[in-house]
């Protein structure tokens, strides 16, 4: 019989009575850190809410605007007054060359291009030679010329012999008038020799080759087109040069019968390409027709529009804006930027107390570069948001 005592068991009940306290422990450690970690969600929500707002809201239909948005963003208000308002007119053109400022140049007679002095693009001044030319009938009037000048010449030298010989007592005073008459015809013929030559485009003088013309500039300008060459036979009807003063240009505009009623010559209309338009050119308007086109129901304006720095070409397309001044009229209105479009419609914001708006819709009558005129849903004096709109806008309506 064996008499001795299993000490085992106390053992493992020590063993087991620890791991025991081991994950009680750990489990008091867990909860704790984890009724630390709900206290500090639950601060943080508290301290959320009672952070004030950032950004606009919605507050019983009306719009509340934080000082925080409102200095960010940087809102103004303004009260709604009558200002003066001229309507603008877009439309579209295609410059083109003032008709005023174009030359073409051809030869009066016939004859033969001797040399072209000149090519597209060249800049030319009043009475530069664009083309010298042969001509046999110039020559001949202005061998005419030598004729009658050497005759004219004769007649003042026998005209000075019979004064003499009429004084001497040699010559009768018949004889001397005669001499003297002779001198007059001469001279008128000689006088309608020059002018004839002058009519055919050669000089009156007779110096120089014979039968030699000269196309020359009649205005300062860039030569556009060359339709001669060296050589080349031409006939009076020829075009040889045609020539454009491009520190003008016309456009041509197609106005809508409903607002060509206010467009008067002497309006300003304010001309940019459409490649570049950021530069703006003022234009005048010339000439506003009497007839519509019968499809398009619209009339021409011309327009003249200064190019001095030779920017615009023609051909090229350009926006216009039209300020027809017998639009011009007082009314109602509000800044451009005080307006944005919400579901379509023309809305503002009107301020009903400190930094609260509500919006309203609008209806708008005629549009100028810088104000609108409001037809229905503000009177004079009330508060709208002309500043900073379409950052309320785009945090509102998202």
């Amino acid at each position: 019989m064996n008499n001795s005592i299993d000490t085992g068991w106390p053992t493992r009940w020590t063993r087991l009575a620890r791991l025991a306290g081991r994950w009680l422990a750990l489990l008091f450690f867990f909860g704790v850190a984890t009724a630390l970690a709900c206290s500090d969600s639950d601060a943080a929500e508290r301290a959320d809410e009672a952070k004030p707002p950032e950004l606009p809201y919605f507050e019983d239909g009306v719009i509340k605007l934080p000082q925080l948005f409102a200095e960010k963003a940087e809102l103004a208000a303004a009260p709604v007054e009558e200002t003066e308002i001229t309507p603008v007119i877009h439309v579209t053109g295609v410059l083109e060359f003032d008709e005023l400022r174009i030359a073409e140049v051809g030869s009066r007679i016939s004859g033969r291009v001797k040399e072209v002095k000149v090519i597209e693009g060249t800049k030319v001044k009043v009475g530069d030679t664009l083309a010298t030319m042969e001509s046999a009938e110039l020559g001949k009037a202005q061998a005419e010329i030598f004729a009658i000048a050497a005759k004219t010449q004769v007649a003042e030298r026998d005209k000075e012999r019979k004064r003499r010989l009429l004084q001497e007592g040699i010559a009768s005073q018949r004889a001397a008038e005669l001499a003297a008459q002779e001198v007059s015809i001469s001279s008128a013929e000689l006088r309608a020799a020059k002018q004839r030559v002058q009519a055919l485009g050669g000089g009156a003088s007779a110096e120089g080759a014979l039968g030699v013309m000269s196309l020359t500039a009649p205005i300062e300008g860039d030569v556009v087109r060359v339709r001669v060459f060296r050589g080349q036979a031409v006939e009076p009807s020829y075009t040889a040069f045609t020539l454009a003063d491009r520190s003008s240009l016309w456009v041509r505009l197609s106005v809508f019968e409903g607002e060509v009623i206010n467009v008067r010559v002497g309006d300003s209309v304010e001309i940019a390409s459409q490649v570049t338009p950021d530069e703006v050119l003022t234009g005048t308007v010339t000439f506003v027709s009497t007839v519509l086109d019968p499809v398009t129901r619209s009339a021409e304006v011309r327009v003249v529009v200064p190019n001095e720095a030779g920017k615009l070409r023609v051909g090229q397309a350009v926006n216009a804006r039209i300020r027809p001044s017998a639009a011009r009229k007082k009314a109602l209105a509000i800044p451009r930027k005080a307006m944005v479009q919400v579901d379509g419609k023309p809305t503002v914001f009107v301020e009903i107390a400190e930094r609260a708006v509500t919006p309203r819709t609008i209806e708008i009558g005629a549009q100028g570069p810088d104000f609108i005129e409001v037809k229905k849903g503000l009177e004079p004096g009330e508060r709208i948001i002309t500043e900073g709109v379409f950052a309320l806008k785009s945090e509102l309506f998202r």
